[in-house]
């Protein structure tokens, strides 16, 4: 743990011994002092606890952040044990006879820090989101008016003179005019104190409602419409305070409001600064919450009884004990749970349902989605900074402001067993992540790393139409390139030597006749090979080997041998990848034949056990040359053929060094269903332009060699 600087220790300690000494006097004076208990003595006890309880949050706040905050709540610890001494200490003498001194102070020492905490700090407990500028100047000009409005007519109360010669205070100014209007004045404040402090509570529960990760606003709500109400009876009846009947309501009030205010203090300005003390506060907090509700329970339960049953009240009593005997439990649980959110933040469960409701909120990219998840993970976790990163370690998307590396939490994203990148996160500035924190992140992150994995797949399938668009654009161009420069100038060659046979005698147009029967054939073999490229009826009729064994056969006449082997009669694969395969085997066997020189070729087709496929076409020819080897259609055709299915493809030198080798590896290579007849449903593969790869110009073997 990180030590205090020693101007947040010296704060803290002397703010804590100040205040804790003062307390501690009050309660030895009032001990000391053989004097009957009455309900005005209440009021000691507030002080005290003010002392004692603020002293404790404001030690706390200024060891670990010198915030504004803290002071104020300093002032009003000291502010309370100071009046709750002179109260102590006035209890020693008669009332006509209180050293003026010992009023003074009661009167005047707790004003600035209590009227501060209902009126400035719930518009400086922001959590990170600050006020308007113009709304927040007024409210504390405001507060800071009545605050000095209150103190001065306290001051300068002349009371009571002119019926005493002397005044309590030492400013009081002794004029009768001031004399009749400083009470009535004082009301007044009193009640413009009322109003602008429900309107900061008011302002505190609307920030609470529209941010509901502002932790600690909405505790602060509660606990300062209580302090707030703790005056309304000096407003309304400024003479007794409304008499016997509301006597306890405003010390009682204001004992009720420290069970909310202190907590919302610490948590609001301190937020994950609270490590190491966090356990503490939230069993400290739902101890005297709890200690409170039973209490008041039972005096309540006592009351309403002894309205309605005769008697004495012991069953009364008897019931008003066992009924909060039997909500403890349940009772501490609800307690449990809210505190916890209040001192921790939300917790996986939370956070995990914010993140699924981005996930399905149906973003226009994956992009947006990435940064919708990162803002709801800053949100729950009040981060400083969040960023996402992919497997390549690049950051895809990042919200807020990131801090120094050293403060960084790497959280790994991982997906069957796989990282899929990682989730960097960042606390405010001065705070640091908890355990529970880190747990709850843990929990989170495979929420996040499903979609940093589908964001990666949707670009690569982005990315991979894209290539299959220029691959059946680049197809197309070949094809319209063999039709333009190959049987379209050979039909136009047939037609002007028919239109030459028409000038000939018939024994010299029988020889260019038979010339052009055959060219015509040649063109028409062509023809049917562009035809079969495109959809070989044989793989539709009769599945993939049949088919791959019927296209071999076209290259025996040109003097290669091409055998097509195959591991016993392995199942016929699923339509595309039969169709990939085809393709693929009859790019790389046009190849061999036209440009490798080889004399035998052999196919091999084997069955992996995970229900792969593996195909080789390896040729005795003269190998691939890598000093003209470039990428060329013909290659993109078929590693774009092998993407498509999931496979790879790869090229290399036969098994003695000689030839070339190509390797197909189709992971999942699936089955066809039976069709009647007892033939596999193969059906027409898919294309991805006019024809899939028939006419490319793969060079040497089964790649381009830039010819």
């Amino acid at each position: 743990m990180r030590s205090a600087p020693v101007a947040h220790r010296v704060a803290a300690c002397a703010v804590l011994a100040v205040s804790w000494g003062l307390a501690a006097a009050a309660l030895v004076a009032r001990v000391r002092v053989e004097v009957p208990w009455a309900n005005a003595q209440w009021y000691v006890v507030v002080d005290a606890a003010d002392a004692v309880v603020y002293g404790l949050v404001a030690a706390v706040v200024l060891r670990r952040r010198l915030h504004p905050v803290g002071w104020l709540v300093a002032l009003t610890a000291v502010g309370g044990g100071a009046a709750g001494l002179a109260g102590a200490l006035a209890l020693r003498y008669p009332v006509d006879a209180v050293p003026p001194a010992w009023t003074l102070l009661q009167s005047v020492a707790w004003v600035p820090g209590t009227l501060a905490l209902m009126l400035v700090i719930p518009y400086l407990v922001t959590d990170g989101h600050r006020p308007r500028p113009l709304g927040r100047a007024l409210a504390l000009t405001g507060g800071g008016l009545v605050i000095a409005g209150t103190l001065v007519t306290r001051l300068t109360d002349p009371w009571p003179w002119p019926g005493a010669p002397e005044t309590f205070s030492p400013f009081a100014i002794r004029d009768e005019g001031w004399a009749r209007i400083v009470m009535p004045l004082n009301t007044w404040i009193m009640g413009a104190a009322v109003v602008l402090g429900l309107v900061a509570a008011a302002y505190a529960a609307h920030r609470r409602r529209r941010d509901p990760r502002a932790r600690g606003l909405g505790w602060l709500a509660i606990g300062t419409a209580l302090l707030t109400l703790t005056f309304v009876p000096l407003v309304l009846w400024p003479e007794d305070g409304g008499g016997p009947h509301l006597e306890l309501f405003t010390p009682l009030t204001h004992l009720a409001s420290q069970a909310f205010f202190p907590a919302a203090v610490l948590v609001a300005v301190l937020g994950q600064r609270l490590w190491g003390i966090d356990l503490a506060v939230s069993r400290t907090l739902v101890w005297s919450l709890l200690t409170g509700m039973l209490v008041s329970g039972y005096f309540l339960i006592v009351a309403a009884l002894g309205l309605v049953l005769p008697g004495e009240g012991t069953l009364s009593r008897v019931v008003a004990t066992a009924a909060p005997a039997a909500l403890v439990q349940p009772l501490r649980g609800w307690l449990q749970r809210r505190v916890d959110r209040l001192v921790y933040g939300e917790g996986a469960t939370p956070a995990l349902s914010r993140v699924g409701r981005r996930l399905s909120a149906g973003a226009d990219t994956p992009r947006e989605t990435l940064a919708g998840m990162a803002e709801s993970v800053a949100a729950s976790f009040n981060l400083g900074a969040v960023r996402v990163l992919d497997a390549a370690g690049g950051a895809v998307v990042t919200v807020g402001a990131p801090g120094p590396r050293g403060e960084l939490t790497d959280v790994p994203l991982v997906v069957g067993g796989e990282p899929a990148g990682a989730l960097h996160v960042w606390p405010r500035p001065g705070e640091r992540l908890d355990r529970r924190a880190r747990a709850a992140l843990a929990e989170v992150a495979p929420v996040v790393a499903s979609a940093v994995h589908l964001a990666a797949v949707t670009e690569a399938l982005r990315e991979s139409r894209g290539r299959l668009a220029a691959a059946r654009d680049d197809e197309r161009r070949l094809l319209r390139r063999e039709l333009h420069d190959q049987i379209g100038p050979a039909l136009a060659g047939i037609g002007l030597g028919l239109a030459a046979v028409r000038n000939l005698p018939p024994e010299a147009a029988d020889p260019l006749l038979v010339r052009l029967r055959a060219e015509v054939d040649a063109r028409v073999e062509e023809v049917r090979v562009l035809a079969r490229g495109l959809v070989p009826p044989v793989l539709a009729e009769l599945g993939l080997l049949p088919a791959l064994r019927e296209l071999v056969m076209r290259y025996e006449a040109d003097g290669l041998a091409v055998v097509v082997r195959a591991d016993g009669d392995p199942p016929e694969p699923a339509p595309e990848v039969a169709g990939a395969v085809y393709a693929v085997v009859a790019e790389a066997a046009r190849n061999v034949a036209r440009h490798s020189g080889a004399r035998t070729c052999v196919v091999e087709l084997r069955r992996t056990a995970d229900a792969g496929l593996v195909v080789t076409v390896e040729d005795d020819g003269r190998g691939i040359d890598d000093a003209t080897v470039r990428p060329g259609v013909g290659t993109t055709s078929v590693r774009e053929r092998a993407e498509g299915v999931g496979g790879t493809v790869a090229w290399g030198p036969g098994r003695d060094g000689r030839g070339t080798r190509l390797t197909l590896r189709v992971p999942d290579a699936g089955a066809a269903a039976d069709v009647p007849g007892g033939q596999a449903g193969a059906v027409a593969p898919p294309r991805t332009g006019a024809h899939d790869g028939a006419v490319a110009d793969v060079r040497a073997g089964a790649v381009d060699r830039g010819e």
